[in-house]
Parts: C-alpha cells; sequence; structure tokens
C-alpha cells in the first residue's frame, strides 16, 4: 500500500511539474505564482553566468521599461514576448535575450545614438535637403537596431548554453514570435529570418553538440524547414560557404574583444559578462 502510495505521490509530482513548466497565449504572466517562477528561471542564468545577484524581475506591458528604469535592480520582461513561450528553455531564451540587451549596454546606447541624431540639422532648408536628413536618420537608426538585436541574440546563446538551457528555443521562440516579417532596410528589426539563421550559425559554430541533438518543439521543426532551405542555396555555393565561415570567425573574435572592453565598463552587467567570455568559463 505504501509503494502504491508513493508511486502516485510521485506521479502526481512529474504531473505537477510537467504542468508548471508548460505555457500558452493565454498563461497570465502578471500571476504571482508566474513571476516567482520567472525569477528562478532569471536568476538561474544570472548565477550560472555570475552576474548581479541583487537583480529581480518583473513582468510590464511597457516593452521600452529597461530603458526607462535602472536596471541593475530591476529587468522587465515585456509581455508581449512570453505568449509565445511554451516551457522553461523558452521562458529562459526571452529572459536571456533581455539580459543580452542589457550586457552590450544598449539602452544607453540608444539613447546617446537618439540624442546625436536629434542634433543633426540639414545645411539647407529646401524640403529635398530636409528629407535626406530624414531619411538618413532613419537608414542609422535602422542599422544600429539591427546590429543590437544580433548582438542581443548571440549573447543570449552563450548565457543560455552556460546556463545549461537550450539555445535553439531562442529560434523556436522568434518563429512563432515573428516579430518582422519582411526585414528591409528601413525596419527597426531584423527579419524573422535573418534572426533565425544568426541565432542557428552562431549557435551551431560555438555549440555543435547542442544544435546536433535537436530541440523538439513543433516551431523549431517548422523553422528547421527554413534553415535548411537557406543552408541548401549557401552549401551549393562555396563563396557563400565560405563568407558565412569568416563571418562566425569574426563574431568570435569580436566577442573577445568587446568582452575585454566591457571590463572597464561601469555597467555590472558588462562587467560580469567580460569576465565568462575573456577567461573561457
Amino acid at each position: 500500500m505504501k509503494k502504491f502510495l508513493g508511486l502516485v505521490l510521485s506521479l502526481f509530482l512529474l504531473t505537477s511539474a510537467a504542468f508548471a513548466a508548460s505555457y500558452n497565449t493565454s498563461t497570465n504572466w502578471f500571476d504571482s505564482k508566474n513571476v516567482s517562477h520567472l525569477n528562478v528561471i532569471g536568476q538561474n542564468i544570472i548565477k550560472a553566468n555570475k552576474m548581479p545577484n541583487t537583480v529581480s524581475f518583473k513582468v510590464t506591458d511597457n516593452q521600452n521599461m529597461n530603458s526607462e528604469s535602472t536596471y541593475t535592480q530591476t529587468v522587465y520582461i515585456y509581455s508581449g514576448d512570453l505568449k509565445y513561450v511554451e516551457n522553461d528553455n523558452e521562458l529562459a531564451a526571452v529572459v536571456a535575450s533581455e539580459i543580452g540587451h542589457l550586457v552590450n549596454g544598449h539602452y544607453a546606447k540608444a539613447s546617446l545614438f537618439n540624442n546625436v541624431l536629434s542634433s543633426i540639422s540639414p545645411t539647407t532648408t529646401s524640403e529635398k535637403g530636409n528629407t535626406t536628413v530624414s531619411l538618413l536618420k532613419t537608414i542609422s537608426a535602422s542599422k544600429v537596431s539591427k546590429d543590437n538585436q544580433k548582438e542581443a541574440d548571440i549573447t543570449a546563446v552563450d548565457l543560455l548554453a552556460t546556463a545549461k538551457y537550450n539555445p535553439l528555443a531562442l529560434i523556436s521562440v522568434v518563429y512563432k514570435s515573428d516579430i518582422a516579417n519582411t526585414g528591409g532596410l528601413l525596419d527597426d528589426n531584423l527579419s524573422c529570418e535573418d534572426r533565425i539563421m544568426n541565432i542557428y550559425d552562431y549557435a551551431n559554430y560555438n555549440y555543435p553538440a547542442t544544435v546536433k541533438a535537436n530541440y523538439k518543439t513543433d516551431s523549431y521543426q517548422k523553422a528547421l524547414n527554413l534553415i535548411y532551405a537557406n543552408l541548401k542555396i549557401r552549401n551549393a555555393d562555396p563563396k557563400k560557404l565560405e563568407k558565412a565561415k569568416k563571418e562566425q570567425e569574426k563574431l568570435k573574435a569580436d566577442k573577445l574583444k568587446r568582452a575585454r572592453n566591457m571590463a572597464k565598463s561601469t555597467n555590472p552587467w558588462s562587467a560580469a559578462y567580460s569576465l565568462i567570455q575573456v577567461s573561457g568559463n
């Protein structure tokens, strides 16, 4: 009888654990239990990557909340991103992506960049001059935004891998959210396809065993169709293949250089991240 009760209890606990780690688009992320679990995931990432441990995580409807707050104390996770989360790996991916922006100081850089852009004035008062300056501002801002997104994504891959979460979960979330369908020069964000390929290439180059082991969610498997189609085109062209290889080599070198520069930063996120990357831990 005791063995039977023990078996029932074990099954109940396993079922409860599985349920706790399963989410959908109707999940209320403002619920205290979910916020508490979000903090557990966030702290796992922080501890594994030896980052500031005085941080708490909160959910917000304001997508720009971290740019308006003292983010060394509180990290805000946008509720719009969380609705695409299905499991703890994907919850960790959303958190790591936000930390990726903080580590690279993107909010502070964006504020400085916007101030510089606002100070630019045309040398002529003509309508054509005003239009040209406005267009240049838009293109410059778009380029910075895309570079920042790529930087945050590959940083998130490192953070997830170090914390023993599957970095391929980030592809799964991006595929579901599909935040930008066109990804043209003037768009604020990278296209879904560009982001997916950037994340996959970086993960495959730096964590090949993880990529080979796969990530078995429907959204990731669908994303793989897109990835394999791109790889087929690339592999058929030696020049594209060599270019892709060189880009990953450059990303690795740039990451180390950036990490060394971060060591001098007053941003505690950057300083902590730099120690991990420079030491190779």
